[in-house]
């Protein structure tokens, strides 16, 4: 069963826990919704979600270095990690019932491997007995990965965002995450009078590029 922190001040607490600021993460979707809404319905439809994930990941960034934290992308997985390098936090679109504190989300997409092998990790650190099959390790590595997830929901006047910044601790047998230890339910934000896309596919499920030796 997740820990779901819902109430203000507990979301506010637990995110200071972290080093992170509702504010500040809303103002990084903020951004993100500024220049996902520059796109027009004759853009691909993957864009505007593309933009959305990307741009998220690059104003995380922008917000937490100067405060000491640091950028890396083991494996093609973007990750922002805390200065006490003891955590990390991507991003990744969810499912319909994410931002929601009384369903259980999962990412939009399936997973490739390397996703899967931070889930797994995160699931090891929890269950010490659960063994995972040591690979190198890259910056990044060996450590939880929290998840940022949003999703975008057409409204009459716009587009509401709802989002939660959540600890998975499984993958699904389809390869999306849909079990969580912990879940951070964030503001929802109102977009009013940003152009509703239709149902996107944001590409960013694709970023994890498999690898295997020949032969």
């Amino acid at each position: 069963m997740a820990v779901v922190h819902v109430e203000d001040f507990r979301v506010r607490n637990r995110l200071a826990e972290l080093g992170l600021a509702t504010e500040e993460i809303e103002n990084v979707q903020r951004r993100a919704e500024a220049e996902r809404s520059f796109c027009t319905p004759l853009d691909p439809v993957s864009l505007p979600g593309n933009i959305f994930w990307g741009r998220t990941i690059r104003f995380m960034r922008e917000t937490y270095i100067p405060k000491g934290w640091r950028s890396a992308s083991p494996v093609n997985v973007p990750l922002v990690i805390s200065p006490t390098e003891t955590f990390a936090i991507t991003a990744s679109s969810g499912s319909r019932e994410t931002g929601f504190a009384a369903l259980t989300p999962s990412t939009r997409y399936s997973k490739g491997p390397a996703v899967t092998r931070r889930v797994e990790t995160n699931r090891q650190l929890m269950f010490p007995d659960y063994e995972v099959e040591a690979e190198a390790q890259d910056v990044g590595d060996g450590i939880p990965t929290w998840f940022l997830l949003y999703q975008h929901v057409n409204t009459d006047t716009g587009t509401r965002l709802y989002s939660e910044l959540s600890l998975p601790d499984h993958m699904g047998s389809r390869g999306k995450i849909d079990s969580w230890q912990e879940r951070i339910i964030l503001p929802w934000l109102d977009f009013e009078g940003v152009i509703p896309f239709p149902d996107e596919d944001d590409g960013e499920g694709g970023i994890d590029i498999p690898i295997e030796r020949l032969g």
